[in-house]
């Protein structure tokens, strides 16, 4: 759905910016170009077992610091409004994490198990369509919306099994351009991005519902490097 929004805005963009400079002898510029972003995220996640009450829950929270690359092409015009796309070119994995249950409580759901679970997650696929509103001399404030994969890679000693996923967010923050005059430009970029909660039902060794769900949420920080060439 993100994704049809996104070419949709696209489409949308161009056509609006073609249109209000049909009399005007400067066009809009199309430029291409590389960004290399790092920052830091926190995730927050919860696995509810069982389908009596009270639900086994199992809660935690994780943060680290990555670093990505990514490809992005943008329409700007007159210096003032700039609408892009940016695609992540590789992935991000993050580290492997261990829970312990002992065992159950007596009465509670779910929780009849015991041993030792192993998760990870992998994120591709990162797109996002933005817009660059300029303020001045160069300095920007931008707003995006995201849309990214996250496969999930975990070793479950309660008989379950999540399947892989996509999350949807915004970004938002301020940047600086600078231009030469061959077309060449730099970008410096500092943003925050939200993402909306993910939930994921799990099935058994049947291949079917085994009550198990998993809720998460993702917020980070970041700071871009772009260069490009404007045509």
């Amino acid at each position: 759905m993100i994704k049809k929004i996104l070419s949709t805005l696209l489409v949308s963009s161009v056509l609006f910016v073609f249109a209000a400079t049909s009399s005007f002898a400067d066009r809009p510029t199309i430029a291409i170009g590389l960004t290399a972003a790092y920052g830091g995220y926190e995730a927050s996640g919860t696995e509810y077992e069982g389908s009596i009450a009270p639900r086994e829950e199992n809660d935690a929270i994780e943060s680290g610091e990555f670093g990505y690359s990514s490809l992005f092409i943008e329409l700007s015009f007159a210096d003032r409004v700039t609408v892009g796309f940016s695609w992540m070119a590789d992935q991000v994995e993050t580290s492997i994490s261990e829970r312990t249950d002992a065992p159950a409580t007596a009465g509670v759901d779910g929780g009849a198990d015991s041993g030792t679970s192993k998760i990870q997650a992998e994120f591709s696929n990162l797109t996002t369509g933005y817009i660059e509103v300029n303020i001045w001399n160069g300095l920007y404030a931008k707003y995006g919306i995201m849309e990214m994969d996250v496969d999930t890679q975990e070793s479950l000693h309660t008989d379950s099994a999540y399947p892989n996923g996509e999350m949807d967010g915004e970004t938002y923050g301020l940047g600086w351009k600078g231009s030469f005059d061959n077309g060449v430009f730099i970008k410096t970029e500092t943003l925050m991005q939200d993402w909306t909660e993910l939930t994921l039902e799990a099935t058994g060794a049947s291949g079917v519902d085994n009550n198990n769900t998993v809720k998460a949420s993702l917020t980070g920080a970041i700071a871009t490097i772009s260069i490009g060439k404007a045509f």
